[in-house]
Parts: C-alpha cells; sequence; structure tokens
C-alpha cells in the first residue's frame, strides 16, 4: 500500500536546489566582497509604523507594505534589489567557475529502491545525461538491466515520466503510469513483462493512490481520489468505464482512500484518511475467500492507523495512546478491539514506519532526528539491528511478508544515496547500488549537537562542515530548518550543500519544534498558539552557532521552508 510515514514524507525532495545554488553563490560573494569594501549597499528598504494590538500586546509590523506584492511600490522594491544583485553577478569573475561545478554536480545517476516479485528486481533508473527515469527489470542477481518502460521517446520535450504502480505475485505483469509534465493525475498501462505488450486495459487520467494486482492476474483493485474518492475492482480486458465501486460511497474531497492486496490475495484492506496529514484514519477489511462484506477495524479513534496484513494478522502502526507510535497485532479471524495485542510498545524513539519481511517485522525508527532498523519477531521479540553506516536516514524498505531479500535506501548528508540488499533471515546485507558524485566526501564530517532554546527546551542540529575546520568565528554559516506538518529533518545527501562545505561553509538544519522528529507532543509544541516556539527554536540556533564560533552574525544567513535536493530517486 501506499505507507504514509509519520515523519517526512518522501516527495519533493528536490525543491531546494535553487535555494542551495543561492547559497554556493553566497560563499564566492562572501569572499569576493572581503577583496572590494567600496562595493556599493544594497538598496535601502523603507519601514513605516504599522501597529497592531492583539490581547494588550502591541506588535509593531514595520514591512506590512510588502505583503503586497503586486504594489506600485513592493515591485519597485523588488526591482531595485534584483538590480543590485544583478550588478554583483555580472562583476563577479567566478561566475562561470561556479556555473560550471553546480553543472557537474547536479548532473549525476540516480536510481530507486528496486521492488522484488518471484526473484526479479523492478526498478526506475536515470543516467545522467537523461531528462527522464527508464523503468527496468533485472530478472536474476547480476542479470543484464533490460528496459520494459522508456518515457523519453513518448514526447519531444520530455516532459512525459513514468512510475511503477504495481506487480504481480510471479513478476509476469505490471500496471504503471504515464504522468504529463508536473501534474498529479496519470494514465495507467498493463504490460505483460514477458512478451514485452501492452495489453489493452488503460485506466484513465486522474489521480490513483494505489493499485493491486490480483495473485491470479484476472484483475485488479485501484483507489482514484477527486471530488468523490472511490475504490475500484477492474476485470482484465473489460471496459474501466464500467469499473465495479467497491467502497467509498458517502465520502467527500477531504478524504484520501487507499486500497491493497495481502500478498496471497486474500484480504482486500482499505485505509480512508482523513486529509493529507491523516491525523485520523479509518481501516477497513474484506475477506475475499470467503466473499464476505467489508467491515470496519477501527473508524471511531481519531488517530492514525496504518496496516499491513501477514498471514492472518493485521499488523497496524498507530499513534492512539503512543504519542511516538506503537505497533499493534489484530487476527483478523478475531478482530474485536478488546483482542488487539501490541507487540511492539512505545519507546523513545518515534516509530517512523513498518515493514513486513520473512515472517518477521522490521520496524524503521527515528531516534534523535536519525533512522535506525529494528527486527521483531511476530510476538515482539527484538531479533536485531540492522547496521547503518552513520547518522543518516532510511529512504523507502521494500520487502515481502514471504520473502527473505528485502531492499531499503540510505543517505546521509555526507554520503551519497545508496542501495542496501538485506537478508532479513541471516540479517546481512551487501550493496546493491550507489550514486556517484563527483565530491570529496571523505573530507566533510556531519555531527550532532544540542543546544537550549529560549524555554529550557533542548533541541537538535545537525552541522556539515570540513573536517579539522578551526572555529575561528569567521565561517559563512547557512542556517535552516523547517518546524511544521509533523516533518522530520533528518539527514540527506545534498551535492550542493557538500561544495558549500568544501568551499569552507558550515551547514546547519536544526531539528525545531513543530516537526516530528519527538513524536506528536514535538509537533503540537510548534503549532498554533504554540507556534512561537518555531521562532525562539530557530533564533536559538544562530545564538548557538554564533557563541560556539562557527560564525559571526555578518556571515549567517538564513533559510526557511526548505528540502535539501539530491537525496534520491528521479524528482
Amino acid at each position: 500500500m501506499r505507507q504514509v510515514s509519520f515523519g517526512t514524507r518522501w516527495t519533493g525532495l528536490r525543491a531546494g536546489a535553487f535555494a542551495l545554488t543561492l547559497a554556493a553563490t553566497g560563499l564566492w560573494f562572501c569572499n569576493l566582497r572581503a577583496q572590494s569594501p567600496g562595493d556599493p549597499r544594497p538598496p535601502m528598504t523603507k519601514t513605516e509604523q504599522v501597529k497592531d494590538n492583539y490581547h494588550g500586546v502591541e506588535v509593531i509590523d514595520p514591512y506590512r507594505w510588502l505583503e503586497d506584492q503586486q504594489s506600485p511600490a513592493t515591485r519597485a522594491w523588488i526591482d531595485a534589489q534584483n538590480k543590485y544583485t544583478q550588478s554583483l553577478f555580472e562583476a563577479w569573475p567566478e561566475r562561470e567557475q561556479l556555473k560550471r561545478r553546480v553543472a557537474e554536480l547536479l548532473k549525476i545517476d540516480s536510481i530507486d529502491v528496486p521492488t522484488e516479485r518471484n526473484g526479479r528486481l523492478f526498478f526506475l533508473k536515470r543516467a545522467a545525461e537523461q531528462d527522464q527515469g527508464v523503468l527496468y527489470l533485472r530478472k536474476s542477481r547480476g542479470g543484464a538491466d533490460e528496459v520494459l518502460v522508456d518515457p523519453i521517446p513518448m514526447s519531444t520535450d520530455h516532459t512525459v515520466s513514468v512510475l511503477l504502480d504495481a506487480v504481480s505475485d510471479d513478476g509476469a505483469l505490471i500496471a504503471y503510469g504515464l504522468r504529463q509534465g508536473g501534474e498529479d493525475e496519470t494514465t495507467v498501462h498493463l504490460l505483460d513483462v514477458d512478451k514485452h505488450t501492452e495489453l489493452p486495459d488503460i485506466l484513465p487520467k486522474a489521480n490513483y493512490f494505489d493499485i493491486a494486482i490480483k495473485p491470479d492476474k484476472s484483475g485488479l483493485y485501484y483507489s482514484r481520489g477527486g471530488n468523490a474518492p472511490r475504490v475500484f475492482y477492474h476485470a482484465l480486458g473489460t471496459d474501466p468505464a464500467k469499473d465495479q465501486i467497491i467502497f467509498g460511497e458517502g465520502y467527500g474531497p477531504d478524504k484520501i482512500i487507499v486500497a491493497d492486496l495481502s500478498e496471497d490475495g486474500r484480504y482486500l484492506i482499505i485505509h480512508v484518511e482523513h486529509g493529507a496529514a491523516a491525523d485520523q484514519t479509518e481501516i477497513y477489511l474484506q475477506d475475499l475467500q470467503a466473499h464476505g462484506p467489508i467491515k470496519p477495524i477501527v473508524n471511531d479513534v481519531a488517530a492514525r492507523f496504518f496496516g499491513q496484513v501477514g498471514g492472518d494478522t493485521l499488523f497496524v502502526q498507530t499513534n492512539w495512546k503512543a504519542p511516538k507510535n506503537r505497533i499493534l497485532a489484530i487476527d483478523l479471524k478475531n478482530p474485536a478491539r478488546e483482542n488487539w495485542k501490541e507487540v511492539v510498545p512505545e519507546s523513545s524513539a518515534v516509530i517512523d514506519s513498518l515493514a513486513l519481511a520473512n515472517g518477521e517485522m522490521v520496524v524503521i525508527y527515528n531516534e534523535n532526528a536519525s533512522s535506525l532498523i529494528r527486527v521483531f519477531d511476530t510476538d515482539g521479540k527484538h531479533r536485531r539491528d540492522v547496521p547503518l553506516p552513520a547518522i543518516g536516514t532510511v529512504a523507502g524498505f521494500n520487502s515481502r511478508w514471504a520473502g527473505d531479500q528485502a531492499f531499503y535506501g540510505y543517505t546521509s548528508y555526507h554520503i551519497p544515496f545508496l542501495i542496501q540488499q538485506y537478508s532479513v533471515g541471516l540479517g546481512a546485507q551487501e550493496l546493491w547500488a550507489q550514486v556517484k558524485v563527483p565530491i570529496h566526501i571523505e573530507k566533510i564530517e556531519v555531527k550532532q549537537v544540542w543546544y537550549t532554546s529560549k524555554d529550557g527546551t533542548r533541541v537538535p542540529m545537525f552541522l556539515l562542515s570540513q573536517k579539522g575546520m578551526k572555529l575561528d568565528g569567521a565561517r559563512p554559516t547557512l542556517l535552516t530548518g523547517y518546524g511544521g506538518f509533523n516533518s522530520i529533518e533528518s539527514p540527506y545527501f545534498s551535492p550542493l550543500a557538500a561544495l558549500w562545505v568544501e568551499n569552507g561553509g558550515v551547514f546547519a538544519n536544526a531539528n525545531l519544534r513543530g516537526g516530528g522528529e519527538f513524536g506528536e507532543e514535538w509537533h503540537r509544541a510548534g503549532m498554533m498558539g504554540k507556534k512561537q516556539n518555531v521562532f525562539d527554536d530557530f533564533l536559538s540556533a544562530a545564538d548557538w552557532l554564533i557563541r560556539n564560533r562557527y560564525t559571526h552574525p555578518s556571515q549567517l544567513a538564513i533559510k526557511g521552508i526548505y528540502k535539501i535536493a539530491g537525496t534520491s530517486g528521479l524528482g
């Protein structure tokens, strides 16, 4: 099913590329301006004494006039700032050098975590010179990569992209989506893998949330969003316009409905998410083998529930009575709530996601904003931890309840995206793929520090810098953070951040309240009436960097609402 992480969602991670390009530009400007003290100052920004009174507290907003982006005054201010910036660019001798280096670092290969079925591996891969990823098949260990779907010839401007939606249990049939530009909607196609032929069945353009192919390949279940989210069943060889509605009557556009099948095809599992944050989730289940009705597992609790079937058990990740999440086991033959069993209790680390593999549970945790992986048996007995290279982030864990081989992605600020192949039964792993980046990673170090915010709360922050860097208080430093929407700011590799550090800068990412680094309490501590905590945390991070002689106010730049580019995949 579509796993909705309690922490960082994996979409949109390339959004910060332009911001970091500007940051790298700023590093060169620091050097340039040190040599050119006579450069003109930037245009002045006027202030107006606009005052508001909120519950007896006077708030002065001197820049209120800039909120009207279309006013003549604001447009004139923007034009003046742009003109000033362009004048510095044009006079800057290292500009072309930086452009070449940035292009070199961004023009790299990328690859997605593979999906394994019947010994076959399906994955997206994009070569550095390609505009879009290509869907590949590798039939055996060490075998050649076969092209299944290449979207590049499908449009002259290379704006059509492909995504893998579903693979049949035997690896002989796939469903894949084609997307035009950045649209949410896709058209869904079916491909006979062995014959390399398209089936006539094409699901029309829509926003699809999940697709599940029946084990016998006679049909598939899918969920579709929009004003009327619904679950449908499509029998292969029939007209998709006549597909049967299975579930969803009465639900509106504020709900997201996701449907999936258990590996053996016996159970249909339906999740109803209340809004994008899924602060409340309903779960319904149908025993297809018994031709039973769709029955609710939970639909009356204001909490998140995400379930996966292993055998006749529904393993559920939830924050119900556990702000940092726990795992419940529900016997599908006796699913009454009084029979639910807690198998992995809440701990000091936040449970980020759950995978089932080799008849066991693989739990991905977020501990102090960094990933760790633990394997448990179905009774909750801890079997082992999966070794990870350093402080970093696990980006996806693809496995099967009935299969031993799993694949997961991993990255850190100083480690380009890599994919490990992991034997769950043996507890052994080996490198399957790694993105190659032309940069001296060995000269860069990552560490985590803790500082005290205004109200005494301890807040962690990641620092990326050169090894052995002298703390002289003069390092150009870029400080960023997020602090919202339960997002976890864990370490991701960015070639541009590494370039910034390679040239003497410091990159700092503070784990502000409002995110999901420490569970629901941390999230709510930065929401609504407590939003000021987010800004206090950010200001305290800047103070810490200055007090500890990483930088000086004149050398400190800040960037908000920021996602690091270049993690993985084919964005």
